[in-house]
């Protein structure tokens, strides 16, 4: 865990009254719990949540599962969307239905940067390294038809013990070293680039301006950028996605407009 890891709640340090239910999965001490609703309506909290990714541990007042996750993968207020969910699904706990709303064991995580892909984040790996606990056959923590992110309340000691392994207070957020810069000169004319041949060219028709687009053959390859391609095709972008774009390079071909 990184030194930027910030938590914002633990309901193992909170003490004071709890629920009989999770005392007692908790090993009989005097924990505290609080219920997610109230808890984010204060503004304050949503501030300080605000651009965070978070790695959160909740509990419904209806059952006795415990369901952890992350949140604000790609910051700006995610986290808090990512929370309220819960609100519309579970409600708010009131004296006359104490079943309705959700309570908060454990929320924490870093500020998000947008240099550290959301695998390479400290609260992505803290959910894996759950994941794959709960997951194995030998731990037999899967409930059936559920994802691997729900446990009994029984078994949120195990569930502490991954948060709090030393092995994973090291994870911290790794940024991701960028080539764009790199790939761009590529793109860039140089003193030793020439034309081969020309393979094709396309002019438009009737009183058009346009200059005529000639296919050419370099003596290198350029480097094809997202950037290039979005601004290439600006208009085919708004009807399908950029991954369902189909780009054929055949050798060394790239287009160029020539006056």
């Amino acid at each position: 865990m990184s030194d930027n890891f910030k938590v914002f709640f633990d309901y193992r340090k909170a003490r004071g009254k709890t629920r009989s239910a999770t005392k007692k999965a908790a090993g009989g001490s005097d924990t505290n719990t609080i219920e997610l609703g109230p808890w984010l309506d204060q503004f304050e909290n949503k501030k300080a949540i605000y651009n965070y990714r978070l790695f959160y541990v909740l509990k419904p007042n209806a059952v006795n599962v415990v369901k952890f996750g992350i949140a604000g993968t790609e910051g700006s207020s995610g986290a808090y969307g990512r929370l309220h969910q819960y609100i519309n699904t579970f409600g708010y706990a009131t004296d006359l239905n104490r079943c309705l709303g959700i309570q908060m064991l454990y929320l924490a995580g870093n500020k998000y940067n947008k240099k550290v892909e959301l695998t390479n984040s400290d609260v992505y790996k803290k959910e894996l390294a759950c994941k794959q606990y709960f997951r194995s056959p030998e731990i037999n923590a899967h409930l059936t038809g559920r994802g691997y992110e729900r446990i009994n309340l029984e078994r949120i000691s195990e569930l502490f013990k991954i948060i709090d392994d030393p092995s994973n207070k090291t994870f911290g957020d790794v940024e991701t070293e960028r080539r764009i810069q790199q790939q761009r000169g590529q793109q860039q004319l140089e003193d030793t680039d020439k034309i081969l041949r020309i393979t094709g060219h396309e002019t438009l028709g009737g009183k058009s301006k346009a200059r005529t687009k000639y296919k050419c053959y370099w003596n290198r390859p350029a480097v094809l950028t997202k950037e290039k391609v979005v601004k290439k095709r600006k208009r085919a972008l708004r009807a399908k996605p950029l991954k369902q774009l189909k780009i054929t390079k055949r050798g060394n071909f790239i287009q160029k407009s020539l006056g």
